[in-house]
């Protein structure tokens, strides 16, 4: 049974909180979206924004109760946690270098975490974030959407299952063309990803690399040991790097690329991958969602399509809409909301629940080591482990 489809008797629904996602913010309105198709999730409380009056009127528009319209976030998880009906979750979508201290205090006060991705800029930030959620066992999950595409879990199912045999190589490519023409007129939503202290230290591979990154290793279930970087700046006033290529090496013996630009002409959001193994290699592309290529050796291409009966058997249950009907960024997204309400509803055991491996705090944390080991590569121009704590 599909799990975007409206309510399901029994179900429990979760009162969740919002740390930022005022009216105008970009990627906030995404979540609420999401949120309302999973169909699993109320929000009850927020801080909306560090403006008073925005913060106010992004609460009554959100028809929140006025006593639950928090003026700050530190107020907020003090209110929450001390509340007889406090949020089953918080949900963090700040800027990104704003992430650590509301994810560290709802930590520290019991309640669950969810957070856009990245987790946080600094290697240091990342492991304390970890160190606090592992101690307590508290949920805490990292928001790649690209892990909720059917499609992706579909190729998962393939590989997982043996259908490409031994994995030999994997590839990786996110190319963007919004800085292509130059840094001139760009908007604020794009201006401050050239700022390292929002951005952090990288750029594009920090950005969109960390996705592909998280790809390769949601796919084939291996973890990356070492890595070569390059981070090159071509667009003249951008300041941390706009392109990035990285050689892989994984478990088992698997090598790997990853190629990712915010300049590369023609490509409006480009995340593709191809893996090859002793059998066959498969394909994927962001941009075409509803199909997955499969091309064995010495036999014809197979095209899969959403939907259909010879989808992996799991992939069904993680599809919306009746095949034909095309699935996006959102349904994928709210596939993930889907996984994060079983988590939660599984309470202490949340990390045993799902049929595939949640986006958690670990996996963040490994999307900010990425940017640090790859930095350090670059500048050595040599290869370098890979070995988050």
């Amino acid at each position: 049974m599909a799990r975007l489809t409206g309510d399901i008797p029994g179900q429990r629904r979760f009162k969740v909180g919002m740390v930022g996602g005022g009216q105008g913010a970009y990627f906030a309105s995404y979540h609420r979206a999401a949120m309302r198709l999973c169909n699993r999730f109320d929000i009850v409380a927020g801080a909306f924004s560090s403006d008073p009056d925005k913060c106010r009127e992004a609460g009554v528009a959100f028809s929140i109760e006025q006593e639950r319209i928090y003026l700050s976030f530190e107020a907020m998880a003090v209110a929450e946690s001390c509340r007889p009906d406090p949020i089953d979750a918080v949900v963090i979508v700040t800027p990104n270098h704003l992430h650590f201290e509301p994810c560290r205090l709802f930590l520290r006060a019991g309640i669950p975490v969810i957070c856009d991705k990245p987790l946080v800029n600094s290697p240091q930030e990342a492991y304390e974030l970890a160190s606090l959620a592992d101690r307590h066992n508290t949920f805490f999950a990292v928001t790649y959407t690209y892990q909720g595409y059917p499609m992706v879990r579909d190729a998962r199912s393939r590989i997982q299952a043996g259908e490409l045999g031994e994995v030999r190589f994997m590839y990786v490519e996110y190319l963007l063309e919004w800085l292509a023409s130059g840094v001139e007129g760009l908007s604020k939503s794009l201006a401050w990803r050239r700022d390292p202290e929002k951005a952090g230290p990288t750029g594009a591979l920090g950005d969109v690399g960390t996705h592909a990154f998280n790809m390769l290793e949601f796919l084939s279930g291996r973890r990356c040991t070492n890595l070569n970087a390059k981070l090159s700046t071509l667009v003249p006033g951008w300041g941390l790097d706009d392109t990035c290529v990285v050689q892989l090496e994984f478990e088992g013996g698997a090598e790997g690329l990853l190629w990712a630009s915010f300049a590369a002409p023609g490509h409006r959001n480009g995340l593709r991958f191809k893996i090859v193994g002793s059998k066959a290699s498969i394909e994927w592309c962001q941009e075409s969602p509803e199909t997955l290529l499969f091309t064995p050796i010495d036999g014809a291409d197979r095209i899969y399509r959403r939907g259909q009966s010879d989808n992996a058997a799991q992939t069904l249950t993680f599809t919306s809409l009746p095949a034909g009907n095309s699935e996006g960024y959102l349904e994928a997204l709210a596939v993930l909301y889907a996984d994060f309400a079983e988590a939660l509803d599984a309470g202490a055991d949340w990390r045993t629940v799902t049929t595939v491996p949640l986006p958690d705090i670990h996996e963040g944390v490994r999307g900010v080591v990425l940017s640090q080991a790859c930095v350090e590569s670059s500048q050595r121009r040599a290869w370098v482990p890979f070995a988050p704590l």
